[in-house]
């Protein structure tokens, strides 16, 4: 037999391929389950959430287009003040503080929150420095560049107004003072009132002895 009827015949044994039988060869990937929020939104969450909590005083400001300097000069000036290094001004995500004061009482706040803003923090106590807070909104009221817009302290929402009333309020020991020389004014010339015949009568006797 010759080559050629033997690769013939070799051909003529072969069965046709069947093309739709073969499954197409498809490369996968492992693929990370994408978390609902990135981790940069989720930490800022939580941390904002801890500054609603745990901070006496949230006072909310509008700023125009700060520096990164200028902002450093102004934490560096607030640090100066008696207390400040406790206090701290931040620049907020709008989104995520807006989405966290919606999870509080304070969701009423949310509307000051659009834009560019800051937060004025502090959970110093009145008595331990009571200017603190009344020296910090008057530095930062300087600037042209922020604008006071409101805020909260302890549980009472407050507006702008409402905010430069209670700064400017005394400290609980200088009211304190001022309702104790009150009531004791009346008693203090009462007593005024009931020396003075004595002393006159005094004087009187003494001039009849000299």
């Amino acid at each position: 037999m010759s080559l050629r009827s033997v690769s013939h015949a070799l051909v003529s044994s072969l069965k046709p391929v069947n093309r739709l039988a073969i499954a197409p060869c498809t490369r996968t990937y492992a693929t990370a389950k994408k978390s609902t929020h990135p981790p940069r939104r989720t930490f800022l969450h939580n941390q904002y959430t801890d500054v609603i909590k745990n901070n006496r005083a949230v006072f909310i400001f509008q700023h125009n287009n700060l520096t990164v300097k200028e902002f450093t000069q102004l934490r560096q000036e607030l640090g100066q003040l008696a207390g400040g290094s406790e206090s701290k001004l931040r620049v907020l995500r709008s989104g995520v503080f807006g989405a966290v004061l919606r999870e509080t009482k304070f969701a009423n706040l949310e509307p000051l929150v659009s834009g560019p803003t800051c937060a004025l923090t502090t959970n110093v106590a009145d008595n331990e420095h009571p200017e603190l807070m009344k020296k910090a909104v008057e530095l930062l009221s300087k600037n042209k560049k922020l604008m006071l817009l409101g805020g909260k302290l302890d549980n009472v929402l407050l507006n702008q107004s409402d905010v430069l009333k209670v700064v400017d309020l005394p400290s609980i020991d200088q009211l304190r003072a001022q309702v104790v020389s009150v009531i004791e004014a009346p008693t203090r010339k009462l007593l005024s009132t009931l020396e003075q015949p004595a002393s006159e009568l005094s004087s009187v006797l003494d001039r009849r002895i000299d």
